[in-house]
């Protein structure tokens, strides 16, 4: 009886010893996803390890179309590594950064309902239908001061993948209807 339980115990043994010597090919810091979130507006995910210039390891934005007096916009979630702003732009659908309406200050971890209170109002929609098409790009603040400086503060980069062909933010797009 005492081989035949050593004959049993012997692979249990030699499992136990063995597997923590087998390491783990996975990358530490994460992969990339996107997709959409409640509704038509898409959202942006990021995943990268932090560094100066604000990459994050979980950045993430969403922004939902929306109806107001055009004096704020409500940005249904943004997540930040780090504190930073939401900024929010017009979309003239040229590249670059559209004309800046407003920013808020949103804290390291994850907000919902974040109010940006814009100090120019969103323009009546010109020839669409479906409203004035604003974006919210989620920045880090590059200089440490507090306070959202354009030209100086960087937008938050997603991480290069297979998919991106330029270096892509984490923003959000969306339709603001007037009322």
């Amino acid at each position: 009886m005492t081989t035949r339980r050593l004959l049993l115990a012997l692979p249990a043994v030699a499992a136990v010893a063995l597997l923590p010597a087998c390491g783990s090919d996975d990358d530490v810091r994460g992969a990339a996803t996107s997709g959409t979130a409640g509704g038509p507006s898409s959202s942006s995910n990021a995943s990268a390890p932090a560094v100066d210039g604000g990459s994050s390891a979980a950045a993430a934005l969403q922004l939902q179309d929306q109806t107001g007096d055009g004096a704020t916009v409500q940005v249904a979630s943004v997540t930040a590594v780090e504190d930073g702003f939401v900024v929010v732009t017009l979309d003239d659908d040229q590249a670059g950064p559209g004309q800046l309406l407003g920013s808020a200050e949103v804290p390291a971890g994850t907000s919902t309902d974040v109010r940006v209170d814009l100090d120019t109002p969103v323009p009546p929609a010109t020839d669409d239908d479906d409203g004035t098409e604003i974006t919210a790009t989620l920045v880090a603040d590059t200089n440490g001061n507090g306070s959202y400086d354009e030209g100086t503060d960087q937008a938050v980069p997603e991480p290069q993948d297979d998919d991106d062909d330029d270096d892509d933010a984490v923003d959000d797009d969306a339709d603001y209807r007037l009322t």
